[in-house]
C-alpha cells in the first residue's frame, strides 16, 4: 500500500480522515478516505500502488469491462447504450472530428461514436479484450492529437488526475475539448446509502469530487469548465447496486425508487449523482 501526506490536487499536507469503507463489490476489504481541507478532494489513503491495483479489478465481473448475464449486467449494458447516445448528442453540439476515449472498457463508447462519424480511438491499460482501435501503449495514443478526449467514470480511477489532465490537455488539437464524467459525492444518492453507496467503489475509485473541488482540480490543471450536464441514468443503476450492498431483497425496485428520487432532488439543487464536465485549456 501507499500512503500519501498530501494532496495530489493542491499539494496541501491539510488532510483529514474522514471515514472507513468496505470495498463491497469484490474483496470485503476495508479501506478508508481521507479529505483535503483546503481544495475538499476526498482519496483513498492508503491506496494500492499502480502495479498492485489490477488486483481490485475483476475483469470477468467488473461491470465497464465485462458482459455478464445477470440482471445486474443487463441493466448495465441497458443504460450504457443509453448514455452512449445522450454522450454522443452533447458532444455533436460543440464539434465532431477526431475522438480519444481514455479508459475505454471494453470499447462501447469507441464503437458507438465511429458509427456516428467519430474518427475514434481508445486507451484502455487494464481491459484485456482485443479491439484494432483500442491500445495499451500511451506512446501510440500519443503519436496524433485529437478534437475530442473523453474520460467517462475514468478519472476518479487514476493515481493522480491532475497530472492525468495535464496529459491529456497536450493530446489535444487547438480549440480542442475534453469531456469528463465523474461521480458526485455531494448527491442525494450519496447522502442516502452513506457507507453503502456504490459510487465510492473503493478501492478502484481513488478521488471523489463534488462540483467544488473538481472546479479547483481543473483550475489546477490549467483548464476551464465550460459546461456541465448529468448522467441521468447513473443515480438509478448505482442505487440498485447500493441496495444491493446493503442485501435488500427488493435491490430493482427500491433502486430505480431512490434513484428517481435523487433526480428530483438534483433538478432543484443541481447535484446530481454523476456530472459530465466539459473542459478546455485555458
Amino acid at each position: 500500500m501507499e500512503c500519501l501526506s498530501n494532496c495530489l490536487v493542491c499539494g496541501s499536507k491539510k488532510i483529514i480522515k474522514k471515514k472507513s469503507l468496505i470495498d463491497y463489490s469484490l474483496t470485503k476489504e476495508t479501506f478508508t478516505l481521507y479529505q483535503c481541507l483546503s481544495c475538499a478532494v476526498v482519496f483513498t489513503n492508503p491506496r494500492p500502488k499502480k502495479d498492485k491495483i489490477k488486483k481490485y479489478y475483476d475483469l470477468k465481473k467488473y461491470d465497464s469491462y465485462s458482459k455478464k448475464n445477470d440482471f445486474f449486467g443487463f441493466v448495465y449494458g441497458f443504460i450504457q447504450k443509453l448514455n452512449n447516445s445522450y454522450k454522443t448528442n452533447l458532444l455533436k453540439k460543440y464539434k465532431t472530428g477526431s475522438l480519444l476515449d481514455y479508459g475505454s472498457g471494453s470499447g462501447s463508447f469507441v464503437n458507438y461514436t465511429q458509427k456516428k462519424g467519430y474518427t475514434s480511438f481508445g486507451y484502455e491499460p487494464i481491459n484485456k479484450l482485443k479491439h484494432n482501435f483500442i491500445y495499451k501503449n500511451k506512446i501510440i495514443i500519443k503519436k496524433q492529437k485529437y478534437d475530442w478526449v473523453t474520460l467517462w467514470h475514468v478519472l476518479e480511477h487514476t493515481h493522480n488526475p491532475k497530472s492525468t489532465l495535464k496529459g491529456i490537455g497536450g493530446l489535444l488539437n487547438k480549440d480542442g475539448l475534453i469531456a469528463v464524467a465523474i461521480p458526485n459525492i455531494a448527491s442525494y444518492d450519496n447522502i442516502y446509502y452513506k457507507k453503502y453507496w456504490a459510487g465510492y467503489d473503493v478501492p478502484r475509485h481513488l478521488f471523489h469530487f463534488n462540483t467544488t473541488s473538481f472546479k479547483k482540480l481543473a483550475t489546477f490543471a490549467n483548464l476551464k469548465i465550460i459546461n456541465k450536464k448529468p448522467l441521468w441514468f447513473d443515480p438509478i443503476y448505482v442505487s440498485m447496486l447500493s441496495e444491493k450492498y446493503k442485501k435488500n431483497k427488493f435491490s430493482f425496485l427500491s433502486g430505480f425508487f431512490r434513484g428517481f428520487i435523487s433526480n428530483l432532488y438534483a433538478i432543484k439543487t443541481g447535484q446530481h449523482s454523476s456530472i459530465i464536465y466539459i473542459l478546455r485549456k485555458c
